[in-house]
């Protein structure tokens, strides 16, 4: 009997959940404002997904690595071009070498410098030199593989924060629709409450008439604890899971996300037209297809490491015995071909490691568009089930319902006892929590397949499942 005076209460709550308007809401609100000293925020689905892609955390940090990443693209692309040095010193020694090449490059070299003494035991002299050079790798194909996979890997990771976006995005959808049945689960906890309270005074009158038994009183009495102790834990769960949205959307704890939207039916039991999918096209499926053009390019270079490669350079010098003096000056040219011919066996070994790295990114491409293309069916058959799932419980629920309605009538007419009505109440509130819970159940598989078919796909799907 308990369980079916809670079941009853519970009944009298969703009636009031249909009915009751937003203003109950924006009530309980801001008594849990004034009990907990955090700031509401009232927020639409399409703006959480915004904010979402603001402030996930997650989001920001593939962000970051792709940053990074083009960086390390940029850096890679440098030996492709000429570079350029400056140079400015100042040297001062009596160094029999240096004092005869110093006077050389000064063209200050005389006569007298060459006798024996000048040349063993020279004065001091000093020599400032300044210049700049030129040196270019003109040939070096391992430069341009090197370049071509840092390319690539910006390119993975640009794809990876795209897919993070999307997830952050998902994350948001769900913890944002499990906010509003919080809501509504909340509101209903209340006014079964409130319901559990009149029915004890009900029941409490009708036992003063001789009715009712002692007994029934004591139950409807236990089923009002009952109800105040759903209430509690109702709020509790709406208050952890509006905690999590808010840490979803990189908010602080201090400012807490109030959904606006309502769980609305779908405007049809057949599930939206599916969009045209390519795996390839996908953001994460992308990002292992550049891998695999990185890892390319990591075998390109190790083929490469055999080959030769040519320098170019060139040179200006200036010399003098003051800073910005000029005695005198040199330039030179040329250009340099390299070729390690044999390095031992590491070049043939780099090479197969290369091929195998090169081999394991192909297979796990394709493993990934495969697991693709079913995660994409999967999503839909839930999208599917979900909504035949809506359809029967709202076919339930409209029986319950007229099934209630027609008990108590019976019990004001005496002829159905308190157990009859109790029992037909727990029928009407139980498949109303069924009808809502695949309500929610529809909103989620619908953003599980926004997310399996990646944001331009999903394109073609409902951007936004709520009403407000």
């Amino acid at each position: 009997m308990t369980r079916g005076l809670a079941a009853s209460v519970a009944a009298l709550a969703a009636l009031w959940l249909v009915a009751v308007p937003g203003s109950l809401a924006a009530q309980s609100d801001v008594r849990t404002t004034a009990d907990s000293g955090a700031a509401l925020r009232p927020l639409g689905l399409e703006e959480a997904v915004l904010e979402a892609r603001r402030g996930n955390p997650d989001l920001r940090l593939a962000e970051l690595d792709h940053e990074s990443a083009r960086a390390a693209a940029r850096m890679a692309a440098a030996p492709l071009f000429p570079g350029l040095e400056v140079d400015v010193g100042f040297q001062r020694s009596n160094d029999p070498v240096f004092a005869f090449g110093t006077r050389l490059r000064q063209e200050r070299f005389g006569a007298a410098d060459l006798a024996l003494d000048a040349l063993n035991h020279p004065d001091p002299i000093t020599s400032w030199s300044s210049g700049a050079g030129v040196r270019w790798d003109v040939l070096d194909p391992g430069a341009w593989a090197r370049r071509a996979e840092a390319r690539h890997g910006a390119d993975a990771a640009g794809w990876r924060a795209r897919r993070a976006g999307e997830g952050a995005e998902l994350q948001a959808r769900i913890l944002y629709w499990r906010a509003v049945g919080a809501d509504a689960s909340v509101r209903a906890a209340r006014s079964a409450e409130e319901a559990a309270r009149a029915t004890v005074e009900r029941f409490r009158k009708r036992a003063d008439e001789g009715l009712l038994t002692r007994a029934d009183v004591l139950r409807a009495e236990a089923g009002l604890a009952s109800a105040r102790a759903d209430r509690n834990q109702a709020e509790r769960s709406r208050d952890d899971i509006r905690a999590q949205l808010g840490l979803a959307l990189g908010w602080s704890p201090d400012t807490v996300p109030v959904p606006t939207d309502t769980l609305t039916a779908p405007e049809s039991e057949a599930a939206p037209a599916a969009p045209a999918f390519e795996p390839t096209e996908r953001a994460d499926i992308r990002a292992l297809g550049a891998l695999v053009d990185m890892r390319g390019a990591k075998e390109d270079e190790a083929l490469t490491s055999f080959a030769p490669r040519v320098e170019a350079f060139a040179g200006y010098q200036r010399y003098a015995d003051a800073l910005l003096g000029k005695d005198g000056d040199a330039w030179s040219v040329g250009v340099m071909l390299r070729w390690t011919v044999f390095a031992g066996l590491s070049r043939p070994a780099a090479l197969s490691r290369a091929r195998a790295e090169r081999t394991s990114a192909e297979l796990r491409f394709a493993r990934s568009v495969r697991e693709a293309r079913a995660e994409v069916r999967s999503a839909r058959r839930g999208v599917e089930a979900s909504l035949r799932a809506v359809s029967a419980t709202r076919a339930a629920e409209d029986a319950a319902l007229q099934a209630r309605d027609l008990m108590r009538r019976r019990f004001e007419e005496g002829l159905a006892g308190a157990t009859d009505l109790l029992s037909a109440e727990a029928g009407a509130s139980a498949a109303r929590s069924r009808a809502v819970g695949a309500l929610a159940g529809y909103h989620e598989a619908l953003a599980r397949w926004r997310f399996a078919l990646g944001r331009d796909a999903a394109g073609d799907l409902p951007g936004s499942e709520g009403q407000r």
